[in-house]
């Protein structure tokens, strides 16, 4: 019971397709009719009574035919007709007074999210089409009621009366069910765009084979830090020989070598720090608040860490990491591109006498 007032207040968190919900449109529908057949029979109004009978078979074999998998389209088609049918019918047999007529009220709210949920299938759903059907089919029908006497006769305005509000209230239901449904797939597809945009988000600023941030995230760090006035440095190591390591054992073997330093990174750098993969196997490392010489400290605790990185090749090799760092702080340049440029050229001076070095000065 929690859970259907949950739904039916639109709070579910669980989101009907098409077909289950003209699945359960059908069993009520069935529920429904095998009621009237009760309340008509009651009444003497055979011919109603055969009419429900024939509705209710109706909706059996719909529900035999969504179970082999059928379109769900052809039984919604059937089920808008029996409404209209039946509703027009009963007001011939027993009078518009009992609110028979009502049913082609929750028509429309029904047309237009069949529209909605028939959009993506090779059926579309024209709304218009049916609500200009359902006037019709109202207007005729309460026009002929005015001239033509019922065929039954149900008892006295009480009867008419109960069974008017019988029929309101399971016209109410109807509707609200249908908006709940309705509401609540609008809701799960909103949800659904809001963490498809969010993982866009994250693709956009992260690179996808490290989980690093991209040349896109250091750009609006540096436009954060020059916003705020900060000093800052930045640490750029490139992974030694790694065209070597790649062509002798494979992009598999490079591949894991780059997420092990990419977590050697995550690990060693400070909490505001931002580290980039900022090409193939080089590394840059946003560092705001920090002058050259805790940068250089840093990069050497990086270093040390890289060295202990040990990568098994698919051939059971085992394969030894080593980078090569250059430091820079932003009093050295104009700009980002000025620091590093500065850091890029103390990096290919390490890489030049020795490698697997941290680089803080320009070559005399």
């Amino acid at each position: 019971m929690k859970n259907l007032w949950k739904y039916i207040s639109g709070e579910s968190k669980i989101a009907l397709t098409m077909k289950q919900v003209v699945l359960y449109v059908t069993v009520v529908m069935a529920c429904i009719h095998t009621l009237l057949f009760i309340i008509f029979l009651y009444f003497g109004v055979y011919m109603m009574a055969v009419v429900n009978t024939l509705s209710v078979s109706l909706y059996l074999g719909c529900l035999i035919w969504l179970h082999y998998e059928k379109s769900p389209y052809v039984v919604f088609n059937l089920c808008y007709a029996e409404v209209i049918i039946h509703a027009m019918l009963a007001t011939f047999a027993v009078g518009s007074s009992c609110g028979f007529l009502l049913y082609m009220v929750c028509m429309v709210p029904v047309a237009y999210y069949a529209a909605y949920s028939f959009r993506e299938s090779e059926h579309f759903v024209k709304p218009v089409v049916y609500v200009f059907t359902t006037i019709l089919v109202f207007v005729v029908s309460k026009c002929a009621a005015w001239v033509i006497e019922p065929m039954y006769n149900i008892g006295n305005s009480f009867f008419r009366d109960i069974v008017y509000i019988i029929n309101y209230l399971l016209v109410v239901i109807t509707i609200v069910a249908f908006m709940s449904t309705f509401l609540i797939q609008i809701r799960t597809l909103e949800e659904l765009m809001l963490r498809k945009n969010q993982r866009l988000e994250v693709l956009s600023t992260q690179d996808a084979l490290t989980g690093l941030a991209n040349r896109r995230s250091i750009n609006e760090k540096y436009r954060d830090i020059i916003k705020k006035k900060e000093a800052y440095s930045v640490i750029l190591g490139d992974i030694d020989d790694f065209k070597q390591v790649n062509d002798t054992y494979g992009h598999a073997c490079g591949d894991s070598v780059l997420k092990s330093v990419a977590e050697v990174f995550k690990v060693s750098v400070r909490s505001g720090d931002v580290v980039c993969r900022w090409g193939g196997e080089e590394i840059l490392v946003m560092l705001p608040k920090c002058n050259k010489d805790t940068a250089t400290q840093i990069a050497e605790r990086i270093a040390e860490g890289i060295r202990k990185i040990l990568v098994i090749s698919n051939e059971g090799v085992e394969v030894r990491v080593t980078m090569t760092f250059g430091v820079a702080g932003s009093d050295e340049g104009r700009d980002i591109k000025d620091i590093v440029k500065r850091a890029d050229n103390r990096l290919y001076y390490g890489k030049g006498h020795g490698k697997n070095c941290v680089v803080k000065k320009d070559a005399h």
